[in-house]
């Protein structure tokens, strides 16, 4: 069995000219960004298994599109030489970082993604040079996010951290891994961010980077007693991750040696999605949306928010008379070392309940609870995966959403075929 190596880096990928750029998350920003709070930082994980080598990236973005997704990782495969299926690229989902469109229609600077392409590759080099043995201590740390809740008032939440040390064959510390779920929406202004995340960016080095998968936040939003300021909002929680994170990395001892079959696994997976072919209803709410539009002064908020609402509506009554598939193709991913640890690359956002599952059916499978990584927004991120039990509830993630992202919604059907998908690539690694 050939040995693992794994290697680290990370990269400042902060734009040079934040004013000509738009930040992603808010329906509310309605102009470019104002200056940089703090450094966005691109982190990559290498592994190297033999002659084949993987790249599983933590980029402090709001999560791509297919459009950013593709100039990215084009770039990193043209630094490297590492294929597209070899590479995933997760986002901490910070909602103050330059529009990858997420946000449809929002305009997006390429040659800022080029750059962080760029970052990421170069990145990736170095953590390929600097690739070792060496052994991970994986932990739920005792410590759990406190200020946090669920913003569907529902009583399902998952505040628990995990983190990984990886240390070397001496005993160095050369990176960790984290993860924990909960939206990075704390800073609302119009500067560059991390959000809360800066504070693990302030324990990250090049040498030594801190990595965050962000989990099943879809749901998941902070939360804190009145009158606080963005930056004491963002000094708590951050912190209430980065210093329990440190001091466990700190303390861990040589942990495990990863000497199980590695299996990666990519695939492009069609979703079921939900069919809008009711035209009369269609042609009805475009008509409301319309004169809600019209009858707004050029000035106010709900002219921006209806034009939103009513390109997705105008979209989705083209794609039904034309008989258009209303599913969606998606990139699904699934990282296995043996039974010593799972990650799972989605490219949505997960909300609690799908996390849950995922979770258990890993855990069913032989997989330690403390080693299983969920990562949402990965690859290009396609809007909400609902969970069927959450239909009933409605909402934003369950209907409106998808005018945001101007994809089709979801349906009971779509979070069943992803499911089922990754229960596919458990069976097929037993044979």
């Amino acid at each position: 069995m050939s040995t693992k190596r794994f290697g680290f880096a990370d990269a400042i990928i902060t734009p040079s000219h934040p004013s000509a750029l738009y930040l992603d998350g808010y329906g509310f920003r309605v102009h470019p960004a104002e200056g940089v709070r703090d450094d966005l930082h691109a982190k990559v994980c290498a592994i190297m298994d033999g002659d084949d080598t993987y790249l599983i990236f933590s980029l402090d973005l709001v999560g791509l599109r297919s459009r950013t997704y593709e100039l990215v990782a084009d770039q990193i495969t043209s630094l490297t030489g590492i294929p597209r299926d070899r590479i995933a690229l997760t986002c901490i989902h910070t909602h103050a970082a330059p529009a990858t469109g997420l946000i449809d229609e929002l305009p997006i600077q390429y040659d800022y993604f080029a750059y962080v392409g760029e970052c990421c590759g170069r990145a990736a080099i170095r953590a390929m040079e600097r690739a070792c043995e060496g052994t991970f201590s994986f932990m739920i740390l005792p410590e759990p996010l406190r200020h946090s809740y669920n913003r569907r008032k529902r009583d399902v939440i998952d505040r628990s951290v995990r983190a990984a040390a990886f240390r070397d064959e001496q005993g160095t510390l050369r990176a960790v891994l984290c993860t924990a779920a909960c939206h990075a929406v704390i800073n609302t202004q119009y500067t560059v961010s991390a959000d809360w995340l800066t504070e693990l960016n302030a324990l990250s080095s090049d040498e030594a980077p801190y990595l965050y998968f962000q989990g099943r936040c879809g749901d998941i939003d902070p939360h804190f007693e009145d009158g606080l300021s963005i930056d004491d909002k963002i000094r708590i929680l951050g912190r209430e991750l980065a210093l329990p994170v440190r001091s466990a990395a700190q303390a861990s001892e040589k942990g495990i040696c990863m000497d199980g079959a590695l299996c990666w696994t990519t695939e492009q997976v069609t979703v079921p999605m939900m069919v809008l072919n009711d035209t009369d209803a269609l042609r009805a709410d475009i008509l409301a949306h319309e004169k809600a539009y019209f009858a707004a002064a050029p000035t106010d908020i709900k002219k921006h928010y209806n034009l939103r609402k009513l390109q997705w509506l105008r979209r989705m009554l083209r794609k039904s008379l034309v008989g258009e598939s209303f599913d969606i193709t998606v990139t699904l991913q699934l990282l296995t070392v043996g039974k010593q640890c799972v990650f799972a690359f989605v490219p949505f956002e997960v909300l609690t309940l799908t996390g849950n599952k995922l979770e258990e059916m890993f855990v069913a499978a032989g997989f330690p609870r403390e080693a299983i990584y969920i990562c949402a927004y990965s690859n290009s991120v396609e809007g909400y995966l609902a969970p069927a039990e959450e239909f009933p509830y409605g909402g934003y993630e369950v209907i409106n959403a998808a005018a945001w992202y101007n994809t089709s919604r979801t349906c009971p059907e779509s979070e069943a075929a992803v499911l089922a998908w990754f229960q596919k690539q458990l069976g097929l690694a037993e044979h």
